[in-house]
């Protein structure tokens, strides 16, 4: 649960912490869930001005190539269901060098989950979200663990 754009910023700032080269985010929710505030919070977490980060909507991909690790912020709400990557240019990003974050990725015929952390957002009230963490084990276990120990850091004593 996240309750205020301070837990966002809480969780956005910890992931930046686990996150390497090649790390791929995939991030759902309905307009308004804060998929964007999240990525912000993560960019921030990178050392990128939070400031320069707004959705991509009409471009479809930023690129933020100036923090410890270089971003790749893409959203593909106006490519509708069944989004092909491949015509956006996507994919020319999941070359291991990049954290790619995709908001709308349920949009997207290949969800690329293998490789993927999946984050679900969803409104609790209108202050608090519900947020749900999924990655395949053998690549994210460690990661989420580190995640958790971060954001129990992050709440104080």
């Amino acid at each position: 649960m996240l309750k205020g754009l301070q837990a966002t910023d809480a969780l956005g700032v910890c992931l930046s912490k686990v996150l390497e080269p090649g790390s791929l985010l995939l991030l759902s929710g309905d307009l308004g869930a804060g998929k964007t505030s999240l990525t912000k919070a993560i960019a921030s977490g990178l050392g990128i001005e939070k400031k320069t980060v707004t959705s991509p909507s009409f471009a479809i991909i930023h690129e933020h190539l100036n923090g410890r690790l270089p971003l790749v912020h893409a959203d593909l709400y106006r490519l509708g269901l069944h989004a092909d990557i491949t015509e956006t240019g996507l994919e020319d990003y999941l070359d291991g060098k990049n954290v790619v974050i995709i908001e709308w990725a349920e949009y997207m015929k290949d969800q690329l989950v293998e490789m993927a952390l999946k984050i679900d957002l969803s409104f609790f009230d209108e202050q608090s979200r519900e947020v749900c963490i999924t990655g395949k084990t053998g690549i994210w276990n460690e990661r989420l663990l580190l995640l958790d120990d971060c954001m129990k850091a992050s709440k104080g004593p």
